[in-house]
């Protein structure tokens, strides 16, 4: 039985995807639906000043994580909680999951072009994470339930 989903979002497509998904398996399961954003705080796409500004762009991440989960919750009646964080994106999502006891983590996959190949933060939490991660493309199938 499904009763905690996790759905690590960037705010990409293919991250709405995953949301799309996992608030049907919410709704079908009666399950809780987190919805997580990591600021990268050592990584390529960091650097000293994005450090620096690190409360604001929390604040900033928060209330644009609230506006999504507020039409989550108003559009399907899904309970939804949101959590934004700061650190290694690995790590810190890994570590956030053992904590928290998830059943099921909803990763999507951003792809360019149509291999819908998975990027390595995205091979590295499935190879870690201890409980099943279900990994979805950005390029759905038109004729597919999650088609855009």
């Amino acid at each position: 039985m499904i009763s905690q989903i996790l759905i690590p979002t960037d705010f990409s497509s293919a991250a709405w995807q995953a949301t799309k998904l996992g608030v049907e398996l919410a709704r079908v399961n009666n399950a809780s639906l987190n919805m997580l954003h990591i600021i990268p705080t050592v990584s390529r796409f960091s650097n000293d000043k994005h450090v620096q500004h690190l409360p604001e762009k929390i604040e900033q991440v928060g209330a644009q994580m609230n506006e999504l989960s507020k039409g989550l919750v108003n559009g399907y009646q899904v309970p939804v909680e949101n959590f934004v964080l700061p650190g290694n994106v690995e790590e810190t999502m890994l570590r956030f999951i053992q904590e928290r006891e998830y059943d099921l983590v909803i990763i999507g996959v951003n792809s360019h072009g149509t291999n819908n190949d998975v990027g390595s933060h995205a091979n590295r939490i499935i190879e870690r994470c201890s409980v099943p991660v279900l990994v979805v493309p950005n390029q759905v199938r038109s004729n597919g339930a999650l088609a855009s």
